[in-house]
């Protein structure tokens, strides 16, 4: 059975309109926690996820480390665009 992370909660936690960055913490079903960074695009204004940490209170659901894995990089698009539709953009 494959992965389907499915987000429950997200809440932009910080923003810098200079520069367009901005980062939202998301809880998943499976009480994993992961940070997305964010940037908009300077011409359209879309903001598209570059980066995802997974933040170490529960093990990777995935490959069950209690360290640090790229597991959640797979998932960034999945998890941005939930995460943007339960959050908004700043």
């Amino acid at each position: 059975m494959a992965y389907q992370p499915q987000v429950v909660d997200a809440k932009i936690v910080s923003n810098n309109p200079k520069n367009g960055l901005f980062e939202i913490v998301v809880n998943l079903k499976d009480r994993t926690s992961c940070r997305l960074i964010f940037e908009k695009d300077a011409v359209t204004g879309e903001a598209f996820a570059t980066h995802v940490n997974r933040l170490l209170k529960e093990p990777c659901p995935i490959c069950r480390k209690d360290f640090l894995c790229n597991c959640m990089m797979s998932y960034k698009d999945t998890l941005s665009a939930q995460a943007l539709q339960l959050a908004g953009t700043p």
